[in-house]
């Protein structure tokens, strides 16, 4: 038997065989225990395998699937996680399951012949700061012929060290959230700039939904500081009780687009 404590609670969730999911919100580092979808589809034809079903601590499953689509095999199958609410960004997952972590799996549990992957989800274009956090925005552009980079990998690491990764939508749109930073305080050292870096590939290029062994596979470009000019940009320091916005400088004033370029 595998159990599992999400969190500390009266909720034990017992899995006997199989594979299973559980996600955490990359922004607050907490469980997301309802809103999500996650069905099973065969690559050959679209069919629909199984919807997963869901414990109260949000861990999804798939009982009542057949059990040779619990045994290792060659891929013939992805899950497909979306949110009903809007949060979190899509991705998909080969079936059967990542053997090790990569990219947004970040954990596996195993015991016996059942198997928990932890998945961070990254959040959406427009969704709210949680409490307590600051947002940050960008459209990503490619340099020079504008368009726009679907599902491209995001990390910001700020003056404090906090780290947070996110990624661009279908259409070149990235939110991410962390923590406001503190408020200045006369006479003490500045921050640290903050550092960005962006991984982005023509694999993604027309992908409806991104697959996260691929998504984690993009190449790193550089994101520029000056249209014309080759210099990496350094993301602007946060304004109090204002958004973050990315920007490469130089553009019209009506384009607030952050221009990348492969290396």
């Amino acid at each position: 038997m595998l159990t599992t404590l999400l969190r500390p609670s009266a909720d034990d969730i017992r899995l006997s065989t199989g594979e299973a999911l559980a996600f955490v919100d990359v922004a607050t580092g907490m469980p997301i225990l309802d809103g999500l979808s996650c069905r099973l589809v065969l690559r050959r034809d679209g069919r629909l395998l199984g919807q997963a079903r869901v414990t109260p601590s949000g861990v999804h499953h798939w009982p009542d699937l057949p059990p040779r689509w619990h045994e290792p095999a060659p891929v013939q199958a992805d899950v497909f996680v979306r949110d009903d609410q809007g949060r979190f960004l899509p991705l998909s997952l080969p079936w059967p399951l990542p053997a090790a972590p990569a990219g947004q799996v970040t954990g596996i549990t195993v015991r016996g012949s059942a198997r928990l992957l932890q998945v961070e989800l990254l959040s959406a274009p427009g969704r709210l700061a949680p409490p307590g956090l600051a947002s940050l925005h960008g459209l990503l552009i490619w340099q020079p012929d504008e368009g726009a980079v679907p599902w491209a990998r995001v990390r910001f690491v700020d003056g404090a060290g906090h780290m947070i990764d996110g990624a661009s939508d279908a259409h070149g749109r990235l939110t991410l959230h962390l923590p406001r930073p503190p408020p200045d305080k006369a006479g003490s050292p500045p921050e640290p700039a903050a550092q960005l870096r962006v991984f982005a590939g023509a694999d993604m290029v027309g992908r409806a939904v991104p697959d996260v062994l691929g998504f984690a596979a993009q190449p790193e470009v550089r994101a520029l500081a000056s249209v014309g000019l080759d210099d990496a940009y350094v993301p602007p320091a946060f304004q109090a009780g204002e958004p973050l916005i990315l920007a490469t400088a130089g553009l019209p004033s009506v384009l607030r687009e952050l221009r990348l370029k492969p290396l």
